[in-house]
């Protein structure tokens, strides 16, 4: 009982001086942690000061003496969690900066071990998979043994959410961040109809989230030849969408389109598709499909397969990419919000449902009228007219009918 009173004594002493005379309220703490190593108090005491004074390194190796010897305190998860807090956060102030630079400090294998349990003490889904995102970009290798897993946490909780459409925080969370980690280890061996799932994943997700459209004026920049095509870009001083659990500024997606051909390149590599790995625009994919359509009854197997997969995977991509633009071009005010979505435009395609009759269709998701186009020999051959917003059940068909052939 007098070693916890001589404790709190020098404690008390170090605070009492520590705005007078910094030097000799650490002169004081040192002298006690000599005399008592093992006291939780004095070493938080003295990390509080270093941290508060901003001195880097020496606070750096506080925490880490203090993680190390006691990892079952509290107040040590308190102080991390503001640390991790820091480090998921774009804010740039300067006490935001100095967390970072502290964490830095620290050895790697404490950094990791320390972001893991972090995680396991966070019990919001989103904020666990935001702190486990942070360990699989700062430690790579980590991504073999929990990029899947966090992934298809991730998509669980979309499902037990009960949301309305792939546009939301958990499926932005796992196709613009994980998913692209996980396709790019190269470690990881992935079933061919797993990454198919999560390419249609990704394919929901891009496709609903431009047929919303954050802008209420899109336009369409850059020349239609060579195969140039940007994303409609947002005009300056437009309505921005907001995704549900995210900031604004999180709920930006950038080239979305983009972002989808460099998935698709990610996932054609792992299922192992013909093509050069340098092509990087939709006219490039949409001549090698049409090279690929030409070889395609030559084929056998699983080479033949892997080919019809290939082939209607990209061509659907591409004639909603094209959709896309043309409806942007000719009425833009039907991609802009919540709104546009519900109103939907409406395209003329092709019905499938005569060609794949063993393929079950949502016929409820999208509703549609038959229509009729004559064909140069007079024959007539059957349309539908589908809601362009439930792009993404019309995805599930192509993916269906592609694993059908």
């Amino acid at each position: 009982m007098s070693a916890q009173k001589d404790c709190e004594f020098l404690v008390k002493r170090a605070r009492d001086l520590v705005s007078e005379d910094p030097c000799a309220a650490k002169a004081w703490l040192i002298t006690a942690r000599t005399l008592y190593p093992a006291d939780f108090t004095i070493q938080y005491e003295m990390y509080i000061i270093e941290r508060n004074s901003e001195r880097t390194a020496s606070a750096g190796r506080l925490l880490y003496d203090m993680f190390i010897n006691f990892p079952d305190q509290p107040i040590i998860w308190r102080e991390i969690s503001i640390i991790t807090a820091a480090l998921r956060s774009d804010c740039q102030d300067k006490h935001a900066q100095f967390l970072r630079a502290l964490f830095e400090t620290l050895p790697g294998h404490v950094q990791c071990e320390m972001l893991l349990k972090a995680t396991e003490q966070c019990f919001n889904t989103l904020e666990k998979a935001e702190m486990l995102l942070l360990l699989l970009k700062r430690f790579p290798e980590s991504v073999v043994q929990h990029g899947v897993s966090l992934g298809e946490t991730l998509l669980e909780a979309e499902a037990t959410e009960n949301v309305e459409t792939p546009v939301n925080c958990f499926r932005k969370l796992f196709v613009c961040d994980v998913l692209p980690l996980v396709l790019k280890n190269m470690d990881m061996r992935l079933p061919t109809s797993l990454i198919q799932k999560y390419l249609l994943k990704a394919a929901e997700f891009y496709i609903g989230y431009v047929t919303r459209g954050p802008s209420a004026d899109v336009q369409i920049h850059g020349s239609q030849e060579g195969g140039s095509l940007k994303s409609p870009s947002v005009s300056r001083g437009s309505q921005r969408y907001v995704i549900d659990g995210l900031s604004e500024k999180s709920s930006v997606v950038p080239e979305p389109w983009e972002r989808l051909l460099d998935i698709l390149a990610l996932a054609g590599a792992r299922c192992e598709w013909q093509g050069d790995k340098g092509q990087r625009s939709y006219i490039d994919m949409l001549q090698r499909v049409k090279e690929l359509f030409r070889y395609l009854p030559g084929l056998e197997g699983d080479t033949r397969s892997r080919c019809c997969s290939q082939i209607v995977i990209c061509a659907a991509l591409v004639l909603f990419r094209s959709a896309f633009l043309y409806v942007s071009a000719v009425q833009p005010a039907l991609f802009q919000g919540v709104n546009g979505l519900n109103s939907g435009p409406w395209v003329l395609v092709e019905d499938l449902s005569s060609v794949y009759n063993d393929v079950e269709v949502e016929r409820g998701a999208v509703k549609h009228a038959h229509k009729k186009r004559k064909l140069a020999d007079g024959r007539e051959k059957t349309m539908v007219i589908v809601c362009f917003s439930h792009s993404f059940t019309l995805m599930k068909m192509v993916l269906l009918s592609s694993n059908c052939s």
